[in-house]
């Protein structure tokens, strides 16, 4: 018995119910849930306009407003937790969990995911291309924390630890719905806390890749991330000093294949509405943390004002600053949220600036370089300069990441 949940806030109606329709269409799907943040025009919308589509497919397609289980903002954790606690209840066989902001979903998504898991993986992943400046907290801050804390495992080379598709077997769905970890993270952290999680469980994880990537709305300034960022930032800390998966972790994906030839030209972000945020007024307090950050970093931050100077934000400084987020970032003091932002704004801008300019290949080359180069890192090696993270693909001496066996 195969469900597929929604989480959704305030995209369009008619695009939750594109996907919605989407996925009821599927043979390997019995019931389809969309999860509201909250009741109002939007849920009221696709409520209504669910019951027709239920009938055209004949199956049952339910509208839930989230309710208040974590202990963080509410957000889509809590959307998230209450489809799993509701799942486990129920005893769903799968669990599929896409975003609703997907512009291109089709049956491909449904159907990667259950081959992998008829193959006897408990958790499949999507991957997909995404233009060389988009996911940049994905690139910035997650994978660098996987890295830096998890070296030698197959969680630094998960593609999408922040993607919100993802299928979930019982014994999964079971397992988060009964994590308090995993149920005290409400806002959007949560992806972050499931990609953890599932990685440890012992049931085989798999990433299927979606060659025409993954589709939506694209950004203004990158202010309108705020939240997310430093979200995500709190919940990489807290991975800290937990265990990473076991050696003989089962692990396996689909092979890359070559990005649309669009999403290679794709800008993902207001560039220059994005260094106008740099200008932003000092509080005491930020400047006082500003301080405290490695070398001369604070001075250099305190004296970029348009974005223009951000260029010294290399990858082998950045290192130096997630290492002091991941040990000092306190979500929800003013301080510390203002200035992991101001640093991560302009760590964006001197990539976007030095390395995405140069064009999509050699973008995604270097940032998968530097995530190598974290993990060397991480794991004991001499830090490399930034020459050496420019390089286009790992050292053949890296350490094993992966297991792409099939479980028995």
């Amino acid at each position: 018995m195969s469900l597929v949940v929604f989480p959704f806030k305030s995209e369009p109606a008619e695009l939750v119910l594109a996907n919605l329709a989407m996925a009821a269409a599927n043979p390997a799907i019995d019931e389809v849930w969309a999860v509201a943040s909250e009741a109002g025009k939007v849920e009221h919308e696709v409520r209504a306009a669910s019951r027709e589509l239920s009938i055209t497919h004949g199956k049952p397609i339910e509208v839930l407003v989230q309710q208040r289980i974590g202990k963080l903002r509410p957000a889509k954790g809590d959307g998230m937790n209450t489809a799993l606690a509701l799942a486990a209840e129920q005893g769903r066989d799968r669990v599929h969990f896409y975003d609703a902001d997907i512009t291109n979903f089709d049956s491909s998504w449904i159907d990667g995911a259950e081959r992998a898991a008829d193959r006897g993986f408990g958790v499949v992943r999507h991957r997909f291309p995404r233009a060389s400046t988009d996911a940049m907290i994905t690139w910035m801050v997650t994978r660098p924390a996987l890295a830096r804390l998890f070296p030698g495992t197959f969680l630094p080379r998960l593609d999408q630890p922040l993607g919100g598709e993802i299928l979930l077997d019982l014994r999964a769905v079971e397992s988060l719905a009964g994590s308090e970890l995993v149920r005290n993270r409400s806002d959007w952290g949560i992806d972050t806390i499931l990609t953890y999680s599932t990685s440890v469980m012992g049931l085989g994880l798999y990433e299927h890749h979606v060659r025409d990537g993954k589709r939506h709305a694209l950004y203004g300034s990158l202010d309108e991330l705020r939240d997310m960022l430093v979200e995500c930032l709190d919940a990489a800390c807290s991975l800290a000093g937990r265990p990473g998966p076991s050696a003989d972790a089962w692990y396996g994906n689909d092979p890359p294949s070559p990005a649309p030839e669009d999403l290679k030209r794709t800008v993902a972000y207001d560039i220059d509405a994005t260094k106008h945020l740099l200008g932003a007024d000092w509080s005491p307090e930020e400047t006082r943390l500003a301080e405290r950050l490695p070398g001369d970093i604070g001075a250099r931050l305190l004296e970029s004002t348009n974005g223009s100077d951000s260029s010294f934000m290399d990858a082998d400084l950045w290192y130096l600053i997630h290492g002091f987020l991941i040990e000092n970032f306190t979500l929800g003091d003013p301080a510390w949220e203002s200035l992991a932002f101001r640093l991560w704004l302009t760590r964006v801008l001197a990539y976007t600036t030095d390395q995405a300019s140069a064009g999509f290949d050699a973008a995604m080359a270097y940032l998968e370089g530097t995530i190598s180069e974290y993990e060397k890192m991480a794991g004991g090696s001499q830090p490399l300069r930034a020459a050496r993270i420019l390089s286009a693909a790992p050292a053949s001496d890296d350490p094993p990441i992966s297991r792409p066996v099939e479980p028995p």
